[in-house]
C-alpha cells in the first residue's frame, strides 16, 4: 500500500482545492523555498493519519489548520490520500477487496471533526486500527523523520526504542488495545479474584483442545490426497455420462419426431369427419330455423311480453285498492279532529274576551294611582324642605338670603361702572388732542412701510415662479444616498457569497492572441436559471458533477483552453458543435403525465430558463431525467415498463429503472443553485438599484443651477422681510401710532361700560322685587304646615295599599291571558292543516277510484290475450322437440370424435415437450461437458483412461454412487475439520523465525555504512527484553560502553541503520522524511527522486507542480 495522491483544500496554505497527483511507490521529493508549504504536505499527511500532538504539525489547536484559521472566507479544512492497495499481501485488514483506499479527514471552525474511508463516515478508531495495521502509528512512528528527529532516535531509552520495534513489528496496535484493557482489568479489581478461578478453570480445557486441534490438522491434511482422488473419480464418471447422454439424444428425438408425425394424420382425418358432422348439424338446425325457428320465437316473446303486462297490471291494480281501503278510513278520522277543534276554538275565544276586559280596567286603575301617588309624595317632601311647593329646589329662608346678597352686589357693581365712564370720556377727550398734533410724522411712515411691502411681495413672486420646490434637492440627496448603500449592501452579498462559490469559477488565460472569448460560454451552473426554487435540490443532483462542466462552441476552442489556456484546476468541457444530448422521447413524456399526471412528473431540461444556442449542452445535463414531486411518483416513473427512465425526488432521491436507489440524508443538497440564483437576484436588483442612482444624479446636475439662484431669492426675502419687520416694529414705537392705539381702546371701553350700566340697573330692580315677595309667602307658610303634612301621609299611605292589591290582580289576569291565546293559536293552526289534508285526500280518494275502476278492466283484457298466444306456443314447442331429438345423435357422435383429437393433441404436445426436454438436455450436456473440460484442464489429458480397467477410473470395480456418496461423506468432514483446524500454525511459526532472522540486520547494515564496525540490539544489563532494548555499539571488537563517545556523524548512521533496519524488518505503506540528512535546496535530494514535486507561494496561496525524474536504468 503506498500514496497515489493528495487533495488538500482549505488546509494551513492550501486555500483552493490542490491536488497532488502520480507518487512514485519508490522515492518522491518536495523543494521549494521557505515558507511555500513543503512542510504542509507532510502535515497533511499526519493530519489525515490522525496525529493527536499538534505540535509535531506546528499547531496548537485544529483551528489554526484551517486557511488563516477560518479568517478569510474559508471556514473547513479537508485532506484525502488515495493509496494504491493492489499489493494484497501488505492491504490493511478488512480491506483485501479493495484495489484503491481513499481517506479524507475534515474539521469545520467551530464545527465538528470527521472521517471517511472510501467516501463513507467512519469512527477515528476504525481509521486508527486502519493504520496500525499497516504500521502507520503517526502518534508514535517509526515511519516519519521530522526536523531534527534523526539523531533524537540514539538518545532513546530502552523502553522507548523497544516500542519502536514493537511499532514496526505491528505488535505495537495490540500492545496499544492490551494497555486499554488492562485499564479496564484495573477499574474491575473486585473481580480479579473471580477472573483467576476461570483462568484456572480454562487453562486445562484450553490446552487439551489445541492437542485436539493439532489431531485434526493431521487428519485433515492426510484426507486431501483421498478427497481429490475422490473427486477426480466422480467428475470422470459425470463426464462419461454427459458425453453419453449427448450422442443418444439425437437418435431418440428423431424417434418421437416421427410419432408426432403419425399423429398429425390421424389428427387431419378427424378434423374432417368433424366438420362434415358440424355441417350437418348447420343445415338441420337451419332447417329448424327457417320453418319454426322465426314463429317460435316470436311467439315465445309475446307470451314473455303478455305475462309480465298481466303481472304488472294486477299489482297495479292491488296497490291501489289497498291505497283507497287506506285513505277512505283516513279522511273519517281527520274529519272527525276537525269537529273536535272547531269547538275547542269558540271556548278559547270566550276566555280571552273576559280576561281582556278585566285586564284593561285594573290597567287603568294602576296608572291612575301612581300618578296620584307621584304627586302627594312630592308635595310632602316640599313642605318638610320648607318650600311653598315640591318643584322648587330651596326652601323659601334660603331663597331669600339669595336674593338679598344678589341686590347688594347689583348696587356696588353699578357704582363701579358709573365711575369707570366719567374717567374714561375724560381721558379720551385729552388723548385725542395730542393725536392731531402727530398727523403729519404718520404719513410719512405709512408711505415708507407700504413701498418695503411691495419689494416682498416681488421676490415672493420671483421665488413662485422658479421650478423648485424648496427641499427638493435635500430629498434628491437623501434619496441618493438610499441608493448607494442599497448597492454597497448588494455588492458586499454578491462577494460574501461567490466566496463560497470558487468552484464555479471558470478563469484562463487567452489560449492564443486576440481569442475571442465569447467562445467560452462559461459553466453550466451559472449558465441556468431555476425557475422554480423548490426543485433546486433535485436538479443538482441530477446534474451531478456537470454542473461544474465548461461549455463552449467547438472542440478546436476546448483543446485550445486545455493545452494554452492555464488552467488551475481539472475541468470538463462540452463542446456544442460535438456533443450528443439524450433527451426522453415526447412518447415517455407523454406515458409519465398520463401515468402520475404532469405536475407530478416533469422533464428536468423544463425547469430550467438558458439561452437557445446552449440547448444541445442543456438537454446533455438534464435532457434524460424526470424530476418528481413524490417518492411514489419517481418509483412509477423509473420501473413502468413503458417508461423506465431514471427519476429524482424533489428530496434529491434517486430511482433508477435498473433497481437502484439512491437517498437518506442530503444534507447542504441544492446549496450551489440556491446560492447561484440568490447571487443573480442580487444582481439583478444591483442594476436597478444603479439605474436609480444615475438617473438621481443626472436629476440632482440639472436641478443644482435652480437651487443657487432659489437660495439667492430666498436669503434676499429673509432680509427683506427682516428689514420689514424691524421697520413696522419701529413704526409701532412712534407717538402717534400708540395714541390712536391708545385712543381705540378708550373708546372701546366706554362703550362696553354703558351697556353694562344699563343690564346691571335692570338687574337691580328684578332683585329688589323678588326679596318682598318671598318675605311674604315665609310669614303664609309658617302658619298652616302641620296640618298639610299629616293629610298627605293619609293619602299617601291609602294610595299604596290600592295600588299593590291592583297590580296583583293585573299580574294574574296578564297570565291566564297569555296562555288562553297561545293555546287558541296551536288549535287555529292543528284545524287549518287538518282541512288542508281533508281536501287533499277527498281529490285523491275520487282519483283513485276512477283508476282502479280502469285497471280492472285492463286486467282482463291482459288476461285473455294470454291466454290464446300460450295454447299457439305450446303446439310450435311439440314439433321443435322432434327436430331437436335428430340434432342431439348427431351431437353426441361430434363429440366422441372431438374428445378422441383432444386426446391425440395432448399426445403431441407432450411428445413436444419431450423433444424440447431431451434437445435441452442434450445442449445442457454439451455445456457441461464444455465447462468441465475448462474447469479440470486434467480431463483433456485422461479422458483416455476413463471406463478402463486397472486405471482409478474403472468405473465397472467401484460403484459410481458410492463414491459420490463418500466424496460428499469426506467433503463434510474435510467442511468440518476446515472450520476448526488453525492451518496458519506452522506458517505463523516459520514467518516469525523469518522476521527474527531479518532483524538482526541491523548490525550488518551499520557494518556496511560504517566498515569495521558492529552494531545490535539488547536488554539492559539485569533486565529482560521485555523492559526495554537500547543500541550496542562495538569498533572492531570492542563494545563502547556509551553512546556519548561516537560523533555526530556516526550517530546519525547508527539511527540511519535502525530505521533501514526496522523498513527490512517489515516494511511500512509510506516513509517521510522531512529535511533529512539534506535540505531540500540540495540538488542531491531531488536529483534522485523519482517524482519531484516543487512548491510555491503565489498571492497568499501554495501552490504544487510536480515533475517526473529521467530515470537510466
Amino acid at each position: 500500500m503506498y500514496i497515489k495522491e493528495i487533495c488538500l483544500e482549505g488546509f494551513k496554505s492550501y486555500a483552493t482545492r490542490t491536488v497532488v497527483p502520480g507518487f512514485d511507490r519508490f522515492f518522491n521529493a518536495i523543494t521549494g523555498l521557505n515558507g511555500s508549504g513543503k512542510s504542509n504536505i507532510l502535515d497533511s499527511i499526519c493530519f489525515v493519519l490522525g496525529i493527536t500532538n499538534l505540535q509535531q504539525v506546528r499547531a496548537s489547536n485544529l483551528q489554526e489548520l484551517v486557511y488563516k484559521q477560518g479568517q478569510a472566507g474559508i471556514t473547513k479544512a479537508t485532506v484525502s490520500i488515495v493509496f494504491d492497495n493492489s499489493e494484497r499481501s501488505r492491504s490493511p485488514l478488512g480491506y483485501e477487496g479493495h484495489s484503491e483506499i481513499t481517506v479524507t479527514r475534515q474539521i469545520v471552525v467551530g464545527g465538528r471533526n470527521k472521517y471517511l474511508i472510501n467516501g463513507k463516515l467512519a469512527q477515528p478508531s476504525q481509521v486508527q486500527n486502519l493504520f496500525h495495521s499497516v504500521q502507520l502509528n503517526v502518534n508514535n512512528p517509526h515511519f516519519l523523520i521530522m526536523q531534527g528527529r534523526i539523531t533524537k532516535v540514539l538518545n532513546m531509552k530502552p523502553p522507548e526504542i523497544l516500542s519502536m520495534l514493537e511499532e514496526a513489528a505491528g505488535t505495537r496496535m495490540y500492545e496499544t488495545k492490551k494497555e486499554a484493557a488492562l485499564k479496564t482489568l484495573e477499574k474491575k479489581q473486585s473481580k480479579v479474584d473471580e477472573i483467576n478461578k476461570l483462568l484456572d478453570l480454562e487453562i486445562l480445557p484450553a490446552l487439551e483442545k489445541l492437542r485436539k486441534e493439532r489431531t485434526q490438522y493431521m487428519q485433515w491434511a492426510n484426507c486431501n490426497a483421498e478427497l481429490d482422488r475422490l473427486r477426480r473419480f466422480c467428475i470422470a464418471f459425470e463426464y462419461v455420462q454427459a458425453e453419453t447422454i449427448k450422442d443418444n439424444a439425437t437418435f431418440e428425438v428423431e424417434q418421437v419426431k416421427a410419432k408426432i408425425a403419425e399423429i398429425d394424420d390421424i389428427a387431419k382425418s378427424t378434423m374432417v369427419d368433424v366438420k362434415a358432422m358440424e355441417t350437418k348439424i348447420a343445415q338441420l338446425t337451419a332447417e329448424k330455423e327457417a320453418s319454426m325457428g322465426g314463429e317460435m320465437k316470436s311467439l315465445s316473446g309475446t307470451v314473455d311480453t303478455l305475462s309480465q303486462s298481466l303481472v304488472k297490471e294486477t299489482s297495479v291494480l292491488n296497490n291501489k285498492e289497498d291505497t283507497l281501503r287506506s285513505e277512505e278510513v283516513n279522511k273519517e278520522k281527520i274529519v272527525r279532529n276537525i269537529e273536535e277543534l272547531k269547538q275547542s276554538v269558540e271556548e278559547k275565544a270566550s276566555a280571552i274576551k273576559k280576561a281582556e276586559e278585566g285586564a284593561a280596567d285594573l290597567k287603568n286603575r294602576v296608572e291612575e294611582l301612581s300618578k296620584s301617588l307621584e304627586e302627594h309624595e312630592k308635595e310632602y317632601q316640599g313642605v318638610l324642605a320648607g318650600k311653598s311647593s315640591g318643584n322648587e329646589e330651596k326652601c323659601l329662608e334660603d331663597q331669600l338670603g339669595d336674593a338679598k346678597k344678589e341686590v347688594g352686589s347689583a348696587e356696588t357693581e353699578l357704582k363701579q361702572l358709573k365711575t369707570k365712564i366719567s374717567h374714561c370720556e375724560k381721558e379720551l377727550k385729552e388723548k385725542k388732542n395730542q393725536l392731531r398734533s402727530k398727523q403729519d410724522e404718520a404719513t410719512s411712515v405709512e408711505n415708507e412701510l407700504r413701498a418695503r411691502r411691495k419689494d416682498v411681495e416681488n421676490i415672493k413672486t420671483g421665488l413662485e415662479s422658479l421650478p423648485y420646490k424648496e427641499g427638493e434637492m435635500e430629498a434628491l440627496q437623501k434619496e441618493r444616498e438610499s441608493e448607494r448603500d442599497c448597492v454597497q449592501k448588494l455588492k458586499d452579498e454578491i462577494r460574501n457569497i461567490s466566496a463560497y462559490l470558487a468552484n464555479v469559477e471558470f478563469s484562463y488565460h487567452d489560449p492564443v492572441k486576440n481569442f475571442d472569448r465569447s467562445k467560452v460560454k462559461g459553466v453550466v451552473a451559472k449558465l441556468i436559471k431555476v425557475k422554480d426554487r423548490s426543485t433546486v435540490t433535485a436538479l443538482e443532483v441530477t446534474a451531478g458533477g456537470k454542473l461544474y462542466n465548461v461549455v463552449v462552441d467547438t472542440e478546436s476552442t476546448g483543446k485550445q483552453l486545455l493545452q494554452n489556456g492555464n488552467l488551475r484546476r481539472r475541468v470538463t468541457i462540452i463542446p456544442l458543435n460535438k456533443i450528443q444530448p439524450y433527451v426522453v422521447t415526447s412518447r415517455v413524456q407523454v406515458a409519465a403525465v398520463e401515468l402520475v399526471g404532469k405536475e407530478n412528473a416533469e422533464i428536468a431540461l423544463s425547469l430550467v430558463g438558458y439561452e437557445e444556442e446552449l440547448k444541445k449542452a442543456m438537454e446533455y445535463v438534464f435532457g434524460s431525467t424526470f424530476v418528481c414531486k413524490t417518492p411514489d411518483a419517481a418509483k412509477k416513473v423509473a420501473f413502468s415498463s413503458n417508461i423506465r427512465t431514471t427519476s429524482v425526488t424533489l428530496e434529491g432521491d434517486i430511482f433508477q429503472p435498473s433497481g437502484l436507489l439512491t437517498g437518506g440524508s442530503r444534507k447542504g443538497s441544492g446549496d450551489l443553485l440556491r446560492q447561484l440564483h440568490a447571487v443573480a437576484e442580487a444582481e439583478s436588483k444591483l442594476s436597478v438599484h444603479q439605474s436609480r442612482l444615475s438617473k438621481i444624479e443626472e436629476k440632482i446636475a440639472e436641478l443644482l443651477p435652480l437651487q443657487k439662484k432659489f437660495k439667492d431669492l430666498k436669503a434676499q426675502l429673509e432680509l427683506k422681510s427682516y428689514d420689514l419687520s424691524l421697520f413696522q416694529s419701529r413704526a409701532e414705537q412712534n407717538e402717534h401710532h400708540k395714541l390712536g392705539e391708545l385712543v381705540k381702546k378708550i373708546e372701546q371701553d366706554l362703550e362696553e361700560a354703558k351697556s353694562a350700566v344699563k343690564e346691571k340697573q335692570l338687574l337691580y330692580e328684578n332683585c329688589v322685587k323678588t326679596v318682598s315677595s318671598l318675605e311674604k309667602s315665609i310669614k303664609e307658610h309658617d302658619n298652616n304646615r302641620e296640618s298639610r303634612l299629616k293629610g298627605l301621609e293619609k293619602k299617601i299611605k291609602s294610595i299604596k295599599s290600592q295600588m299593590q292589591s291592583s297590580s296583583k290582580d293585573l299580574k294574574g289576569h296578564d297570565n291566564e291571558k297569555e296562555r288562553l291565546v297561545m293555546e287558541m293559536e296551536a288549535v287555529i293552526q292543528e284545524q287549518a292543516s287538518l282541512e288542508q289534508q281533508l281536501a287533499s285526500m277527498r281529490t285523491q280518494i275520487t282519483n283513485l277510484s276512477s283508476e282502479v275502476e280502469e285497471q280492472k278492466s285492463t286486467v282482463a283484457a291482459a288476461r285473455n290475450n294470454l291466454d290464446e298466444a300460450q295454447s299457439e306456443l305450446n303446439a310450435v314447442r311439440q314439433k321443435m322437440k322432434e327436430c331437436d331429438k335428430e340434432i342431439s345423435g348427431i351431437v353426441k357422435e361430434q363429440k366422441k370424435l372431438e374428445h378422441k383429437l383432444s386426446e391425440s393433441n395432448l399426445e403431441r404436445k407432450r411428445m413436444e415437450n419431450e423433444v424440447k426436454r431431451m434437445e435441452m438436455e442434450q445442449k445442457d450436456c454439451s455445456v457441461r461437458v464444455d465447462k468441465l473440460i475448462e474447469k479440470h484442464a486434467w480431463i483433456a489429458s485422461e479422458k483416455q483412461l476413463f471406463g478402463k480397467s486397472g486405471t482409478d477410473y474403472d468405473f465397472a470395480s467401484r460403484d459410481p454412487g458410492k463414491a459420490r456418496e463418500e466424496l460428499e461423506k469426506l467433503q463434510a468432514e474435510q467442511s468440518g475439520l476446515e472450520k476448526r483446524v488453525n492451518k496458519k500454525v506452522m506458517a505463523m511459526f516459520e514467518k516469525a523465525e523469518d522476521e527474527y532472522n531479518d532483524l538482526i540486520d541491523f548490525g550488518s547494515i551499520f557494518s556496511t555504512l560504517l566498515p569495521g564496525t558492529m552494531a545490535k540490539l539488547e536488554p539492559p544489563e539485569g533486565c529482560s527484553f521485555l523492559d526495554g532494548l537500547e543500541v550496542r555499539v562495538a569498533f572492531g571488537s570492542v563494545w563502547k560502553q556509551s553512546l556519548s563517545e561516537l560523533s555526530g556523524g556516526q550517530r546519525s548512521l547508527l539511527a540511519l541503520s535502525l530505521i533501514l533496519a526496522l523498513l527490512l524488518f517489515k516494511p511500512a505503506p509510506l516513509y517521510i522524511l522531512d529535511e533529512f540528512i539534506v535540505v531540500s535546496l540540495k540538488e542531491g535530494m531531488f536529483n534522485n527522486a523519482n517524482v519531484l514535486f516543487r512548491t510555491k507561494f503565489v498571492d497568499g496561496v501554495s501552490t504544487v507542480q510536480r515533475t517526473v525524474a529521467k530515470q537510466n536504468k
